[in-house]
């Protein structure tokens, strides 16, 4: 009975051990085996914020304008087609709600000032009559309206927008004279403010938590106004504006909700090395022209710029040369079109018809310095040196001067600015504005002119697609 015992105590001692080794056993190899990471989370996008900022671009004007003599009769005086464009400066305020995971509406109001003038003066004592003109230009105007946008990204936001404007229209300067004791009238018309309709649409970046970039176009119907000089005759004018602005905003509280979806994985940009890339954007082009036929004919205009849409072709070299700063090189192609923009005036019995400046192509060669405000995410200055070729301009004036300008390159300095973030490890997209002052030039005598010089701004927004190549 002792040795039965006995001999069970050592069985359950053997078993027992036998438990033990095959644990350890067990625990071994789990522990070979890979571990499962926890996921990471990241916060649910959350636009709903108040915002203000500031932005630049350019806006040009379009309409058709008439004078109506003193009780009645003919037009004196008709203008048709592009009538202006320049540089403009806008501020804005407002608030965002996201109302589903993916949409954003709000509301905004907009400040928006330019100071294009567009002056022409037509004369000469072989000529017969001299035309002096300021045409329809904005001075300053507000918009307040709302947007309703959808999330591409947690991160970008693509909105169209509808509102109300008001804009202070600079209004005609006219002065026309019958050389040789002819009849003459001058017609000094009072700013107006125009009301109407603007539609649009944009694209906004979120650069941090409170920082975001956008870039927009808005189009302003600003109706029929008219307005009676003092000597009774009347002016009216259809004018629609033309605003583009890439701007800043600083957006009050904090973005993002509970973190609640998986993290994307981390992105693992290389800001140093070559990189291709091609973009699409617009131009305006605020020119001056002179020219002349000794003892005949005197004719200049400032200010009156076409507008084009342009494409653009780049290649450079950057290097990352601390842990928040990049400087690079580069070299561009921009190529452009009219799209048919053309001014046509009829006065006196007469007609003038022009095709408006534009670029037909230009290129560029610079550099840029940024700041890196996430690893992802450029901020950047530029600077260059551009040659730009306008395209010919045909014109009639009055019947008695057709010709068709000369094609010549104009150089100049380039500035600009714009930001640039990486999609993927070798995808990055930029938006850029760049403002060319080109030289005048005095050659540009044609078939009929014996003096002709021209030269003015270029105004250049783009939004391009960069590819990075892989460093050696």
């Amino acid at each position: 009975m002792v040795h039965s015992k006995r001999r069970a105590a050592r069985a359950l001692t053997i078993l027992g051990a036998a438990h033990v080794a095959t644990f350890a056993a067990t625990a071994v190899d789990a522990a070979d085996l890979p571990v499962k990471a926890r996921s990471q989370a990241a916060p649910v996008s959350n636009w709903t914020q108040f915002y203000v900022g500031g932005g630049l671009g350019f806006d040009f004007s379009t309409g058709r304008s008439r004078l109506a003599p003193v009780g009645g009769g003919a037009d004196l005086f008709t203008l048709d087609g592009l009538q202006g464009a320049d540089l403009g400066l806008s501020a804005f305020a407002g608030f965002d709600v996201q109302v589903a995971p993916r949409v954003v509406v709000g509301g905004f109001v907009d400040y928006d000032w330019s100071r294009q003038r567009t002056t022409v003066n037509v004369g000469g004592n072989g000529f017969g009559q001299s035309i002096a003109a300021s045409m329809p230009s904005l001075d300053q105007g507000w918009t307040i309206g709302g947007r309703a946008g959808f999330l591409a990204t947690p991160d970008i936001l693509l909105y169209g927008l509808a509102g109300y404007s008001q804009m202070r229209i600079n209004n005609w300067d006219l002065n026309y004279t019958i050389l040789g004791g002819g009849p003459s009238f001058t017609a000094q018309e009072p700013a107006v403010n125009a009301h109407g309709y603007t539609v649009g649409a944009g694209a906004e970046y979120r650069l941090a938590s409170n920082v975001s970039l956008r870039g927009e176009y808005r189009y302003v119907a600003l109706g029929r106004n008219t307005t009676v000089d003092p000597l009774g005759a009347v002016w009216t004018t259809d004018l629609s504006q033309h605003v583009i602005r890439v701007g800043a905003a600083y957006r009050f509280g904090q973005f993002g909700g509970p973190a609640t979806t998986a993290a994307a994985p981390a992105l693992s940009p290389v800001w140093t090395g070559v990189y291709v890339g091609a973009g699409i954007g617009g131009d305006a082009i605020t020119p001056h022209v002179a020219a002349s036929v000794p003892g005949m004919l005197d004719f200049n205009a400032a200010g009156l710029g076409g507008a084009d849409v342009g494409g653009t072709f780049t290649i450079g070299y950057d290097r990352q040369i601390a842990p928040k700063w990049v400087i690079g090189a580069f070299g561009l192609i921009d190529v452009a079109t009219n799209g048919g923009a053309s001014i046509t005036a009829n006065g006196g019995g007469a007609t003038i018809t022009s095709d408006l400046a534009s670029v037909k192509w230009a290129w560029t060669v610079g550099g840029r310095f940024g700041y890196l405000v996430s690893p992802e995410t450029l901020v950047y200055v530029l600077g260059g040196y551009s040659g730009s070729t306008a395209r010919s301009v045909s014109y009639n004036l009055l019947g008695v001067i057709q010709s068709t300008s000369p094609e010549r390159e104009y150089h100049g300095a380039t500035v600009g600015g714009g930001f640039e973030r990486f999609f993927s490890d070798r995808i990055s997209a930029r938006a850029e504005y760049r403002l060319t002052h080109v030289e005048t030039r005095d050659d540009l005598t044609d078939g009929f002119f014996t003096s002709l010089s021209a030269g003015g701004t270029i105004h250049t927004l783009r939004g391009s697609l960069v590819y990075h190549l892989p460093t050696p």
